[in-house]
């Protein structure tokens, strides 16, 4: 029985480290570039990125929170989130007006 115990014991502390490092060094699924007729945002890895207006660029900083984007431009105070879905090769964003805006991959 006490062997039994033991067996368990390891293959749940095994079982937990796996999933404790299972998202290190995860990408987030948003980092790329995405173009909208001229209007591109660029996710970098580090959570910096930046927002090309057709040659006005705008900086800013982001966290990826799933369904959610916090993009925060130099020069803010605080981060706005923007809900967003990736399929395939689209990012739709949903603007500051709630329409969505559809992004391809570059």
């Amino acid at each position: 029985m006490k062997a039994i115990m033991k067996h368990f014991l390891f293959a749940f502390v095994l079982l937990v480290g796996v999933l404790a490092f299972a998202g290190c060094g995860k990408k987030a699924k948003i980092v790329g570039s995405w173009d909208h007729s001229g209007y591109v945002y660029t996710f970098n890895e580090d959570g910096t990125g930046n927002y090309d207006a057709v040659g006005t660029k705008m900086e800013f900083t982001y966290e990826d929170k799933g369904d959610k984007v916090a993009i925060k431009y130099t020069g803010n105070t605080k981060a706005t989130d923007y809900g967003y879905k990736i399929e395939g090769k689209k990012l739709i964003i949903k603007d500051s007006f709630g329409n969505d805006v559809e992004y391809t991959k570059k």
